[in-house]
């Protein structure tokens, strides 16, 4: 009995120790939790040594087994937690972003694999584009092709689909594009070939001097694979006063004007400088808005579905009812899964002012997600678990240690945060072609220019100290 209990104990304390060393490690306790956590360990330490070693009472060295063999189960659980929780913020990295290419044919012709265009035409976008030019090469390296080079994708698309080329190289987004604006395009092609190019980064992180700062949320349009560069179908700024505990939600929605950041003025839709890269979206609205933006968190649509789910739903105030696949949105308070969070956030079709309430959506969503985190301890000491399950869907440049102080800060006081959102509005609609799509004309709006300078005066202002409900127009 004497044997077994040092043995006993001697394994507990292991499991005492690498509790003590991951809590540590991990960092995200405040020293009023930290410090009575750390001297709890230590006296039930003493205590168990007592009970199982120095004590002769058979009965009490019997009890203290059983209390060694309950603290082992609950250690061994808790490392688990921690050691997971740990490895989560090891693994916490920017986007490595890939761009994916396609070579498409008609559906109907002979031509099944790349093998079978030796000697056949490839219709090729006439771009300097890096990324585009390698995945050329691959296809080179893999046949003989006669490339034919053109200026604008609506003439590219008519020769493919009217037999003057056998195929086309094209990306992987402005497929997409095509799929959703040229009739018969998606019916009336196939992919025979899918090529991936890793993007290289040109940009380093950034890092806030305080506790303000600006992080965009991309949610790009696409599921699966997170690293896949896509259109930025959303495009949130928010806008984080720590002193004031104030977040400040501005949104600019996906079919606005914009000019592409370190270009000579070239101008496209907001969500096509998701086609060139998480930091081509966060540079150009930098741009656009006027300020620095430190951080951006990049997200998919199963980012949404998964992040939902693991936080148990959110409540949201729904201004639009209407019926979708996923159930019937009432009016007023409704609580949502991740399927119907999504859905929530994706109509536009169906919805009075289309994309601009789309956008409003989007900030309930994200004011949802925040307030349900925000408000319970208990989800914020689980929170290892809900970054666990999203590991692979979700990438950012915050630093790991930010994100700690923030959870650390949050469990010691558990303050209230006010969130407000503003729209950047446009001043109309029209159809225009666009550098990433040229010869396709493509729904654009116009910015409306005092609402984009009162943006950018909004989250300037807020940076520095002061309440969004003080900035006047």
């Amino acid at each position: 009995m004497k044997l077994i209990n040092k043995i006993i104990y001697v394994v507990t304390i292991i499991t005492i120790i690498c509790i003590g060393y991951l809590v540590t490690k991990l960092n995200v306790l405040p020293n009023k939790y930290y410090i009575p956590l750390i001297i709890g360990l230590v006296i039930w330490a003493v205590i168990l040594f007592f009970m199982s070693i120095k004590n002769k009472s058979t009965v009490l060295k019997v009890i203290a087994l059983i209390l060694m063999i309950i603290t082992m189960a609950v250690n061994t659980f808790g490392t688990y937690y921690l050691y997971n929780t740990n490895k989560f913020f090891s693994n916490l990295s920017e986007a490595k972003e890939k761009k994916v290419y396609y070579v498409v044919v008609k559906k109907d012709s002979k031509y099944s694999n790349i093998d079978s265009l030796e000697g056949k035409t490839l219709a090729l976008f006439d771009t300097e584009s890096t990324n585009y030019n390698k995945a050329l090469e691959k296809v080179n390296k893999l046949v003989k092709v006669k490339s034919k080079k053109y200026e604008d994708m609506n003439t590219m698309v008519k020769d493919l689909l009217g037999d003057s080329a056998e195929s086309m190289l094209i990306s992987s987004g402005n497929k997409g594009i095509l799929d959703e604006v040229v009739t018969g395009f998606k019916d009336n092609t196939k992919v025979i070939k899918k090529i991936t190019i890793q993007v290289e980064k040109n940009t380093s992180t950034k890092v806030a001097t305080d506790g303000n700062f600006n992080i965009l949320i991309s949610g790009i349009d696409t599921d699966g694979d997170i690293n896949n560069v896509s259109r930025s179908d959303v495009n949130i700024v928010l806008t984080v006063n720590s002193d004031n505990h104030e977040i400040v939600m501005t949104s600019v929605p996906r079919d606005m004007e914009v000019k592409l950041h370190g270009t000579t003025g070239l101008t496209d839709k907001l969500t096509h400088a998701g086609l060139y890269g998480v930091d081509m979206s966060r540079q150009t609205l930098e741009d656009f808005l006027e300020t620095d933006i430190d951080y951006y968190v990049r997200v998919n649509f199963d980012s949404v579905v998964r992040l939902v789910d693991a936080i148990g739903g959110i409540d949201i105030n729904n201004d639009v009812a209407f019926k979708g696949r996923y159930g019937y949105y009432n009016t007023g308070i409704i609580h949502l899964n991740g399927r119907q969070a999504l859905e929530f956030s994706r109509n536009r079709y169906s919805m009075p002012n289309g994309d601009w309430t789309r956008g409003l959506h989007q900030e309930e969503v994200i004011r949802g997600i925040f307030s349900k985190v925000t408000s319970s301890k208990e989800l914020l000491t689980n929170y290892a678990d809900i970054m666990t399950s999203l590991e692979s869907f979700f990438q950012t440049n915050i630093p790991s240690d930010m994100i700690k102080e923030f959870v650390k800060k949050q469990i010691d006081d558990m303050p209230s945060w006010e969130v407000n959102s503003y729209a950047v509005g446009g001043s109309g609609y029209q159809y225009q072609e666009t550098y990433s799509m040229p010869g396709i004309k493509l729904y654009v709006t116009q910015p409306n220019e005092e609402h984009r300078l009162h943006a950018s005066k909004v989250i300037n202002s807020v940076l520095k100290g002061k309440k969004y409900k003080d900035i006047s127009w």
